[in-house]
């Protein structure tokens, strides 16, 4: 007996895209469950750590001020977020503070361009970062000029599966 009906849509939002970034194949995944966005992005087929990134309830206040919140968000990097660690130890990767700058990032991208959704982003992230990115804890910050453009580039493909 066939059935004329279409199957059931999944119930999980999901967005795929690909590019090369820094001369590398990166594959963006993006789910929107009820309770999180899920933010995948490698240029190793997985990843290595899972990073929660939480707009801080900061951000909240400033929602009662509409103007005030305007002229704070005008700036995305106005947005405070608190990060944890999943998976992943961030003492132990010489990358983390760059996946913890990059999850930054991307979740006050998304507040911005949607700041009624309060979902938590999980990051999920395996990038193969040059060794100039690399830093140890030791040796202080990594320098964001150098990073910026793959940041920026991993915004991009992330904003083309928005799922907010």
């Amino acid at each position: 007996m066939a059935l004329d009906s279409e199957p059931p849509v999944f119930p999980v939002s999901i967005k795929l895209t690909a590019a090369r970034i820094d001369a590398k194949h990166t594959d963006v995944a993006v789910l929107g469950f009820s309770n999180c966005i899920v933010i995948l992005v490698t240029q190793l087929s997985s990843v290595g750590s899972l990073v929660q990134c939480v707009v801080s309830q900061l951000a909240d206040t400033m929602l009662a001020d509409p103007q005030h919140m305007a002229d704070q968000l005008a700036n995305e990097a106005s947005v405070p977020v608190d990060i944890k660690f999943l998976l992943g130890n961030p003492g132990a990767c010489a990358a983390s503070s760059l996946y913890q700058i990059l999850a930054t990032f991307l979740s006050q991208r998304k507040h911005t361009q949607n700041p009624s959704d309060v979902r938590p982003v999980v990051l999920g992230i395996g990038l193969d970062l040059p060794r100039e990115y690399k830093v140890s804890i030791d040796d202080g910050m990594p320098d964001l000029g150098a990073f910026s453009s793959t940041m920026n580039a991993v915004g991009a493909l992330v904003d083309e599966c928005r799922v907010w």
